[in-house]
């Protein structure tokens, strides 16, 4: 899922369990994971309409180039599996 929040911060959702919502948002530099319990990621980040598989790949170019947290690049590389995985019907 890809959300945003009201500084225009854009973040890709790469877990979602347990109360807990685990992103990763875009900015300068090196990019780190964020876990926030479920009311404050419902507080805070509101879902937008881009396409998952254009922004992870935004994401993992942006990784690749500045870096990432181990968490950070751990949850982008399960997302991307998981996404290779399910046959596009589009």
């Amino acid at each position: 899922m890809v959300v945003t929040n009201s500084h225009r911060t854009t973040a890709i959702v790469v877990r979602n369990a347990g109360g807990k919502v685990t992103l990763v948002p875009m900015s300068s530099g090196k990019l780190a994971a964020e876990t926030l319990s479920f009311a404050d990621f419902l507080a805070e980040w509101h879902e937008v309409d881009y396409a998952l598989p254009k922004a992870l790949d935004n994401f993992m170019r942006h990784a690749a180039e500045q870096g990432a947290t181990a968490a950070a690049a751990r949850g982008l590389e399960r997302l991307a599996e998981r996404d290779r995985a399910v046959p596009c019907l589009f």
